[in-house]
């Protein structure tokens, strides 16, 4: 769901938006048989432009419940359009207060059964033919930080059929823990360790998806995704982020990888961890 405004000349906002973001957030919450803890996150039209980049310039609010909190954390993520940062920031780059405007989204957290990336290609090699994927348990914060060693699996492009695999350590998980409003590490039972953490229908959804991100943007893409333990099979499957393939390509051409900026496993459990004041 997203809601959208500029500047109330009372400042408050109009009664036909607060029942619309009230009708959205209700009908979001419907698909779950409880209540499920959302993001507020902020983009405002300022944030990204050809000539000035500052993401993250304005507020994102983790594990909200209800609508009174939803709704009061929306307000202040419009209000963070005039935080002195922002303003400062607009001043430097010249750009005018006059149409400025805030997109409000309202998320899902996502609870992930399991996390992983995905490249359409075998970065080893370059093989165009191959989509190799790492899976493990929980968030995917442990894989990008090296604590856990995931499952390894190369997939067949065109028949979307497993070619090889390794089964990786996976002793520990990191999970959602909605009454603390953080993260939890979690140990992994010897019987979870010893098998692949996803099946092979999330094998091949997980590959088609990536397919469909390698069409889209017409080069090899670098996908991360997670199974939310809170939708039903056949939903669940979640791509958070794509960006082009840079280990192979980067090697090929001679140049050193750069970081790719994104919104995906690592800066999602980044945030959550600096929350819960564990980073």
């Amino acid at each position: 769901m997203r809601s959208c405004a500029s500047r109330s000349p009372h400042g408050r906002c109009p009664q036909s938006l607060h029942a619309t973001t009230i009708e959205a957030y209700e009908a979001l919450q419907s698909r779950f048989e409880s209540p499920v803890p959302v993001a507020v996150r902020s983009s405002a039209t300022a944030e990204d432009l050809p000539d000035a980049s500052f993401a993250g310039q304005q507020d994102t609010y983790l594990w909200l419940l209800g609508v009174k909190d939803v709704t009061e954390h929306i307000r202040a993520c419009w209000a963070s359009l005039y935080t002195s940062r922002a303003i400062i920031y607009r001043l430097k780059n010249k750009i005018p207060n006059e149409g400025l405007s805030m997109a409000v989204a309202v998320q899902k957290m996502v609870n992930a059964r399991a996390a992983g990336v995905a490249i359409t290609m075998d970065p080893t090699n370059g093989d165009r033919s191959k989509i190799v994927m790492e899976a493990s348990y929980g968030l995917g914060e442990l894989v990008v930080s090296g604590q856990v060693t995931p499952d390894n699996i190369t997939v067949d492009k065109v028949m979307l059929m497993v070619v090889k695999h390794s089964i990786g350590d996976k002793h520990a998980e990191l999970v959602p823990d909605p009454a603390s409003r953080s993260l939890v590490e979690r140990e992994v039972s010897a019987e979870r360790r010893g098998r692949l953490c996803i099946s092979d229908t999330e094998i091949t959804a997980i590959a088609a998806i990536a397919k469909r991100a390698e069409k889209h943007f017409r080069c090899p893409q670098d996908i991360e995704w997670a199974l939310d333990r809170d939708l039903p099979d056949g939903e669940n499957l979640l791509l958070l982020q794509s960006r082009p393939e840079t280990v192979f390509s980067s090697t090929a051409s001679g140049s050193i990888p750069t970081q790719s900026a994104g919104f995906g496993i690592e800066s999602i459990t980044r945030s959550l961890m600096t929350q819960a004041g564990k980073a």
